[in-house]
């Protein structure tokens, strides 16, 4: 089993208008990835990875409803969100705002370590008027898709220090008392700190594209699946949708498909008993010997020997 820890893109320095809501239409499904939580009843998801220890050494492709905070411990993070390549330093961390497409890669140190949050900001939108006010007014802002946190800011260095007392708080019989807490107040310097950051509130088309296309793959990469059916998802022609993943993430949609069925597969042998030709068959792959090839090609090692090595260090740590 997994082990729980339970430089800002330019903008205008316009007054930030008050929020308005994104058109229910933007979006053709909630096809964000679905968190597992670490805390019942409560939103939030922690954990510390190794990126070298990841399969090719970077995350798989996604989106959801939570916004995230990344730390990094050791070494250099490649973070790709929107579409856009940023460098996170050991003692810098990064927001990002709910639904952006983000994928984190290893850097060239020998080991680069993070510790990521996730949490669902409706945890916070007990009043109607703290949700239109505070939540939706960063939630909402087409125009900061993320934020880089470097500790020579001072209300970005506070921010940071909140991230790494997190892991501690898992132990305490409040947890989710302590954790709320400690959210808000690191909503309450984002707050306070953006509020020159000119406000959006229409999505860019293209990224909306890309999340229609790439909450498709998520939500049913066990079906099988075209390059017409994702095309058709972001209601694009073909050759638009192969252009857009080219772009933005360096790869082809039929190659994100197969990458996040790998990646999927990868969890469960890690956390499932369940036979390899068994968790082939459930993440989309026809034929058991094609699943053996392309992972060994994708991770190093055989599903077999990635499940024995990978437990082995889970019961280590």
């Amino acid at each position: 089993m997994e082990t729980p820890w339970r430089t800002v893109k330019p903008v205008s320095k316009t007054p930030c208008k008050e929020p308005v809501m994104r058109k229910g239409n933007e979006l053709k499904e909630n096809y964000g990835t679905q968190t597992v939580y670490d805390i019942d009843d409560f939103p939030v998801y922690l954990r510390l990875k190794n990126l070298h220890r990841i399969p090719g050494q970077a995350t798989t492709l996604h989106w959801h409803e939570d916004v995230e905070y990344i730390l990094a411990i050791k070494g250099t993070v490649k973070c790709h969100v929107d579409g856009q390549a940023i460098f996170i330093k050991a003692g810098e961390g990064l927001f990002i705002n709910a639904r952006q497409p983000h994928v984190f890669c290893a850097g060239d140190e020998k080991e680069n370590l993070i510790q990521l949050v996730q949490i669902l900001p409706s945890y916070m939108e007990a009043l109607p008027a703290v949700k239109e006010k505070y939540i939706d007014k960063i939630t909402e802002n087409a125009a900061m898709p993320w934020l880089h946190l470097k500790p020579e800011t001072l209300w970005q260095k506070e921010i940071l220090l909140v991230l790494k007392t997190l892991p501690d708080w898992y132990a305490s019989p409040a947890a989710p008392l302590r954790i709320a807490s400690a959210f808000s107040e690191i909503w309450a310097l984002l707050y306070e700190n953006t509020g020159n950051y000119a406000w959006k509130a229409e999505e860019d088309q293209e990224r909306v594209i890309m999340q229609n296309m790439i909450g498709l793959i998520q939500h049913s990469y066990k079906t099988k699946l075209t390059l017409q059916d994702i095309a058709d998802a972001g209601g694009v022609s073909i050759s638009k949708c192969c252009s857009l993943f080219s772009s933005s993430y360096q790869t082809t949609p039929i190659n994100y498909l197969l990458e996040y069925r790998l990646s999927e597969s990868a969890f469960l042998l890690r956390n499932t008993t369940d036979t390899v030709t068994d968790i082939a068959l459930s993440c989309g792959f026809s034929d058991s010997n094609y699943f053996t090839r392309r992972f060994r090609q994708w991770s190093g090692r055989t599903p077999t020997r990635y499940r024995k090595e990978e437990t082995a260090q889970t019961a280590l740590s």
